[in-house]
């Protein structure tokens, strides 16, 4: 990604945990903790593995980068020429520590180990910003939980809702996101030691006990069996970052069109420079919930390339594994970019009440043609209701009038309702339904849970 665009798609820290100075740390953390392992039970000697954790502390700084970029061209990954650099840097200090340094490991051990050391550190910090949007989206839902507004279905008005509702819908999300979260987090948080098939043959006899111990090091969770053919842990944590996003591209697309000229009931938050247009002064364009969208239309493509990277030849694969290393950061970064930016609008989110009030009225009392038929329902009978109410409703809009003038001069509705019955009836905040009950769930939902 291009540093000029980061900034609106990305998130900093997630990021850095996906650049290549991090994944070459995490590698080397990998690397460390293999050894660690191997000597704790006995495959290697300690003395070994002291020599490799003591080089690895500083051994970053001595990575060269720039033929670590070339050689990993030749090669076809990135391990092959960084266990050369790290040997060589641990020969530096200690020659016979050096024998030891990956051994009995193939390439994407380290490398599927390095990735999952790589979504746990980022996938806190997804946590962590889900966990904000959460309680911002709860503390807004309580504030705004009587704020009437229109409903729509079909991009058209529908029924009257409020606020405090759409936002209780969007932490009911946060809370769906976070519970995926945690429940994936033993299944995919897995360590990788295989070998080169997956057998750990060199190893021998005593391979089990390594992988335990390396999983132990790492505070991974053991793998039944190794799992170099089988992506469905990555695809896992990718599949709910992708619904992550794709709900923030919903919400997204609710506070955008919200802010429409001729809507105008919410807005983004203001600030120097942000949502100027480079010809038209007047405009306050919607810039957030253009980043979040645009995350929202780019994940899914980058999702198929995963889910086509699970069909793989055999006990290691060809293409399939590599295409993965393109699509899994990305995804992480422009899901942190999306959530990020949707937790901006939510703590800084300007409401128009009296925009509200006035699109309610806009279509001169249309909006309560159902809380008209479902009250001469028990009266008349649901489908006669219907009929005398849409009628009304033509002629209402035939005459430009109120749809109340159209039925107060109705026999059959003054035969059961007083003219202040029906002016009670076409009051918006009269017709919400259970949406307080909801709204009631949602909070409730939330007390008692650490957060």
């Amino acid at each position: 990604m291009s540093q000029l665009y980061a900034s609106l798609f990305y998130q900093n820290e997630v990021t850095e945990i996906f650049s290549d100075r991090a994944l070459v740390s995490y590698m080397i953390e990998a690397e460390v903790a293999l050894a660690q392992a191997q000597a704790q039970v006995g495959v290697i000697p300690e003395s070994a593995a002291i020599a490799i954790s003591q080089v690895a502390q500083t051994a970053i700084d001595q990575i060269d980068f720039d033929a670590l970029a070339v050689a990993t061209g030749l090669a076809g990954n990135i391990a092959i020429p960084f266990v050369k650099q790290l040997t060589a840097i641990v020969k530096q200090n200690d020659e016979e520590a050096a024998r030891y340094v990956h051994w009995g490991a193939t390439s994407q051990d380290i490398l599927d180990t390095a990735c999952i050391l790589q979504c746990r550190a980022a996938l806190q910090q997804v946590e962590s910003l889900i966990h904000q949007c959460y309680r911002t989206a709860l503390t807004q839902a309580e504030q705004y939980r009587s704020q009437v507004m229109i409903g729509r279905t079909w991009l058209q008005q529908g029924l009257p809702i409020t606020l405090g509702h759409k936002l209780a819908r969007w932490a009911s999300a946060f809370h769906r996101d976070l519970a995926r979260i945690e429940a994936m987090k033993a299944r995919v948080f897995t360590v990788q030691l295989g070998g080169a098939v997956g057998s750990l043959a060199s190893l021998q006899a005593q391979g089990t006990a390594v992988v335990h111990a390396y999983a132990a090091q790492l505070q991974l969770s053991v793998p039944a069996c190794t799992w170099h053919g089988e992506r469905d842990r990555i695809v896992e944590i990718a599949s709910v970052l992708a619904m992550v996003t794709g709900s923030l591209g919903k919400m997204a697309r609710d506070w955008s069109l919200m802010m429409q000229t001729e809507i105008a009931e919410i807005f983004e938050p203001t600030a120097k420079g942000r949502g100027g247009s480079s010809t038209m002064p007047h405009k306050r364009n919607p810039v957030a919930a253009a980043s979040v969208l645009a995350a929202a239309n780019r994940v899914p493509v980058l999702m198929s390339s995963l889910y086509q990277s699970m069909v793989q030849e055999h006990e290691r694969s060809l293409g399939g594994w590599h295409a993965e290393w393109l699509a899994l950061p990305e995804i992480f970064q422009l899901c942190a970019g999306a959530l990020e930016r949707t937790l901006d609008v939510l703590q800084g989110m300007q409401v128009n009440a009296e925009n509200m009030q006035r699109n309610l009225e806009c279509t001169q009392g249309l909006i309560m043609a159902e809380a008209v038929m479902m009250a001469l329902a028990p009266h008349m009978g649901r489908l006669q209701a219907h009929h005398l109410v849409e009628d009304a409703c033509k002629t209402a809009v035939e005459k430009g009038i109120h749809l109340k003038e159209v039925i107060c001069e109705l026999d059959q509705v003054k035969a059961y309702f007083s003219a202040a019955q029906i002016s009670v009836i076409f009051e918006p905040a009269s017709y919400l339904g259970n949406i307080q009950d909801q709204i009631d769930a949602v909070l409730q939902e939330a007390k008692g849970e650490a957060m």
